[in-house]
């Protein structure tokens, strides 16, 4: 089975506990500079400023090695649509999703399927609202992850190839 983006959330805090890794990265943070050091051996320097509620002043490291995480996701991309500005209902990106309690017995409208997040979404919502809607703009292919009870990859192995 394929873990869930919560299941794989809390497996990469577990990691990072088990491991003792927790005080070696830094989270909601802006880089404002990464710069290799002329000696190989020195590592690199990075200036960064903490963001949202302990938003700071600039900061400075020497590290031996730099990891990006860009969080390319963390950005929401809300378009506006005519009619937007009368509608009664929630607007929200995947970013801002939190789970399907606020939509049970609800219709909802999911736009975009993403690199899978609005696919993830419109499941998950379907365990509660009354309905749910996937709007894409060109033709997708929906797999159900399970077939037969397997995973589909494990599945499509045994039976097609």
């Amino acid at each position: 089975r394929y873990p869930s983006h919560w299941q794989l959330a809390e497996y990469l805090q577990a990691f990072a506990a088990h491991f003792g890794l927790n005080g070696l990265y830094k989270m909601r943070t802006e880089v404002v500079s990464c710069r290799r050091q002329h000696d190989a051996d020195c590592g690199w320097t990075v200036t960064y400023r903490p963001v949202g509620s302990d938003a700071g002043e600039e900061q400075t490291l020497q590290v031996d090695a730099v990891v990006m995480c860009v969080g390319q996701t963390c950005a929401p991309s809300v378009p506006s649509y005519p009619g937007q500005d009368t509608f009664r209902g929630r607007v929200l990106h995947t970013s801002q999703y939190r789970g399907q309690a606020p939509f049970q017995g609800q219709r909802v409208l999911v736009v975009g399927a993403g690199a899978a997040s609005g696919t993830d979404v419109a499941q998950d919502l379907s365990f509660g609202a009354k309905q749910v809607f996937l709007s894409v703009r060109r033709d997708v292919i929906l797999l159900p992850r399970f077939l037969g009870g397997r995973p589909n990859a494990e599945w499509f192995e045994r039976n097609i190839w």
